[in-house]
């Protein structure tokens, strides 16, 4: 019972913070399609990755199973992942009967929660450049009851990318939601590319999706699609705005229209993006 009572109240906590949606538990996505297999971190599973449209929002979605080995001792992982657009990891559901758990048996904190969406979202994380041999500094050693021994302590390196006392459940999870599915993905998308999905991708919080989008803009776009151009360029994104003042068609800079807009906006931009766009165009 208290049990059951403490996994409530972290998924209370989990959808206040974005990382749980009440809106989908215990359902899977309508509208999907699927597009490829995700296989688990020895290849026993085949996950399914759907591509769904939910609302207004279209994404990737998988329910995820892995093993997740340490030593001797192994489990089995369970986790919805969401990826956006253009491949690139967006969050991660629970499901209510499968939290997470640590070393021995110890449930997720909401701060191991935390700590785990934001290793997931880094694409550039340290764990990228690392194998499961290299994460254990063998000249220190802690003891587990569930092994029965001795273990290796996390290297001192990558121990603020991961959740402590899950090393290898960081490990795996990063490198199977940030390895080769996320170009996968991306290329996926790619191929089937619709225009409506260029304002999903150019409003998202993620600057490598903001980028992604840009790049699927034809010389045209940039002159029907002006507002959204202008809207990026005020976010002060250094990524997306360098890419853009050097692709902006200078007659789209120039139109009489775009001009007054961009004089609108002309305070809100960043000293190098004003800089670049006055080759072109001085309010």
């Amino acid at each position: 019972m208290k049990f059951h009572v403490a996994i409530c109240f972290i998924l209370g906590w989990l959808i206040q913070l974005g990382l749980f949606h009440d809106s989908i538990i215990d359902e899977k996505p309508e509208n999907c399609q699927q597009v490829t297999v995700l296989p688990s971190q020895d290849s026993v599973f085949l996950n399914p990755v759907f591509l769904c449209e939910q609302d207004t929002s279209i994404y990737y979605y998988t329910e995820l199973q892995s093993p997740v080995c340490q030593d001797e001792l192994c489990r089995i992982v369970y986790l919805k992942v969401f990826w956006d657009l253009a491949g690139n990891y967006s969050h991660f559901e629970i499901f209510e009967d499968e939290p997470l758990t640590k070393n021995d048996h110890k449930p997720f904190s909401i701060h191991d929660y935390e700590k785990l969406h934001g290793t997931l979202l880094d694409v550039n994380s340290i764990l990228g450049d690392k194998t499961k041999e290299e994460l254990l500094d063998k000249s220190k050693e802690r003891y587990s009851e569930k092994i029965d021994g001795y273990t290796g302590a996390t290297a001192k390196e990558i121990k603020s990318a991961v959740v402590d006392g899950a090393l290898y459940s960081t490990f795996t999870l990063w490198h199977l939601i940030n390895g080769n599915i996320r170009q996968d993905l991306g290329k996926f998308t790619k191929s089937n590319f619709k225009k409506e999905y260029l304002n999903q991708l150019i409003n998202s919080n993620n600057p490598r999706t903001v980028l992604y989008g840009l790049k699927r803009l034809e010389p045209d776009d940039y002159a029907t699609n002006f507002p959204l151009i202008l809207s990026v360029l005020t976010r002060g994104n250094g990524l997306a705005n360098f890419y853009l003042v050097k692709k902006i068609p200078k007659e789209v800079l120039l139109n009489p229209v775009n001009k007054t807009s961009l004089e609108a906006i002309w305070d809100k931009l960043d000293a190098n993006t004003k800089s670049v766009l006055a080759k072109h165009y001085t309010p």
